[in-house]
This record gives structure tokens, C-alpha cells and sequence, in this order.
């Protein structure tokens, strides 16, 4: 399932941290571990939500791109996204 980061935090289990605003693959038993330790951690999101245009603004002039890759700058994160989607395309 997805579920967006709406606190950061340190996952111990996977031994990341989740950076607030981003959504996550997560299990149905590891969301529901972390919501009964503290529901304000995360919260859930329908596919299509998780699937929204990309690059996504992650703030400080960040953005991420489709592939999970971090880019600063609006303008080298549009190039990039374009990139992708263009190599995309050319694969199917």
C-alpha cells in the first residue's frame, strides 16, 4: 500500500528515515505498527494520489523525480523528468 509521511521520522525496521511529504511503499501490517505507535506519523493514500505528476517539489528547492531521484532546481528537475519520460516512452 501507499502512505505519505506527514512527520519525519526513523524507521528502525528498515533502517531509513522517512522524510516528511513523501509516500512510501509500506506493508499493511508495518502501517498499521505505525499508526498504533503514533497515528500522526503517516496516513494512507489512494493509488492515484501516489501517482501525481512529477517532478514533485520536496521543499528547499528540491524536487524528486519520477525514478526516486533528488534534483535541486525547478528548471534541471522539469529537464530531468523529461528525460525520463522521453527514455519511457521509447522502452515500450
Amino acid at each position: 500500500m501507499k502512505a505519505k509521511v506527514l512527520i519525519s521520522f526513523s524507521d528502525k525496521e528498515n533502517n531509513v528515515v522517512q522524510q516528511a511529504g513523501k509516500v512510501i511503499d509500506i506493508s499493511e501490517e508495518r502501517f498499521e505498527e505505525i499508526m498504533a505507535a503514533n497515528g500522526k506519523l503517516i496516513e494512507a493514500v489512494e493509488s492515484k494520489e501516489a501517482s501525481s505528476e512529477f517532478p514533485k517539489h520536496v521543499g528547499g528547492g528540491n524536487y524528486e523525480l519520477s525514478n526516486g531521484e533528488k534534483i535541486k532546481g525547478k528548471e534541471a528537475a522539469l529537464k530531468a523528468q523529461a528525460e525520463l519520460d522521453a527514455a519511457g516512452n521509447k522502452e515500450q
